[in-house]
């Protein structure tokens, strides 16, 4: 498919918060921790941290998501705002989805970030357009229906059919892949939960059955990932890191993958590839550790 170049994301983006801080004592009344803040860092989440971490590897993308018009929704927009993305957004209703993590001790959610009623219409026509040029899809699904859009999947099931890589991320919530798509990488609880059974290469094949995929790549965290297409299972190992964080690396691997693809590598290889990049990723602090890289040298997280 030559002339065509940088990866499509399409999905569900959301506002991440870190914040990091010191417990030194409890409040007198309840004995609860008291988080002494010493710095907050904002990043892009779900579909948009793959798009930015794909920026960040110097791939052109284009990010297709729904955004609300409130502050936080506003703040997702800034931090997506660099001349490496390109952001085609449809209306959001139900609030920003801002999860906001207080170092180490909980995470609090707010925000449905849904797509708004005419998402579809609004984002079809130039999504075409992008799938003309794109030389490959990651469909980056956070449950929050961007994935499960009727027009999105007809425009994807097109792409398909002229031979354009689409790799689908899937979330519990979200809907199954289009069929026929290129490959699907569900981690290993995920694909537990649609076939059933442990073992990650019988999971991975009753997956790729269930949602009539060409091929399945399990990840399975430090252990790596099982990649099933026509023949037999292939295990690819994940290269050993210590310490680290994990906050992200399904990200980080399945945005690899479908950049992988676009540049034209053969399958097996690009999950090679995928699982090399996640394991560096965690390696260097996952995605708490990405985005304070980034906001040190003042460039958008």
């Amino acid at each position: 498919m030559s002339g065509r170049s940088g990866v499509l994301v399409i999905g569900d983006a959301l506002l991440d918060v870190d914040v990091d801080g010191r417990v030194e004592r409890t409040t007198p009344d309840a004995g609860l921790p008291v988080l002494d803040v010493t710095s907050e860092v904002m990043r892009p989440g779900g579909a948009g941290l793959a798009a930015a971490l794909l920026a960040a590897d110097g791939m052109p993308v284009t990010l297709v998501t729904a955004l609300c018009a409130d502050t936080a929704g506003g703040q997702l927009r800034d931090l997506l705002r660099e001349p490496s993305i390109e952001v085609l957004a449809g209306p959001g209703e139900g609030g920003t989805v801002v999860k906001t993590r207080l170092a180490g001790l909980a995470r609090v959610d707010r925000g449905e970030g849904q797509p708004a009623s005419g998402f579809g219409t609004t984002v079809a026509a130039p999504l075409r357009a992008a799938l003309c040029t794109a030389a490959a899809v990651l469909v980056s699904d956070y449950g929050r229906g961007v994935a499960a859009d009727p027009l999105l999947r007809s425009a994807l099931t097109d792409a398909l059919r002229s031979g354009l890589p689409v790799v689908w991320d899937p979330h519990p919530r979200g809907p199954s892949p289009v069929p026929a798509v290129t490959i699907a990488t569900p981690n290993l609880a995920e694909a537990r939960g649609v076939s059933r059974h442990g073992a990650a290469d019988v999971a991975a094949r009753e997956v790729r059955r269930a949602w009539s995929a060409c091929a399945v790549a399990v990840t399975c965290g430090a252990e790596g990932a099982v990649l099933i297409g026509d023949g037999a299972p292939e295990l690819v190992p994940a290269p050993r890191v210590s310490g680290g964080d994990p906050c992200g690396a399904g990200d980080a691997f399945a945005g690899s993958l479908a950049a992988a693809l676009a540049e034209g590598r053969p399958r097996l290889d690009a999950v090679r590839c995928a699982v090399h990049r996640a394991a560096r990723f965690v390696g260097l602090g996952g995605a708490g550790a990405f985005a304070a890289r980034r906001a040190a040298v003042g460039a958008p997280v």
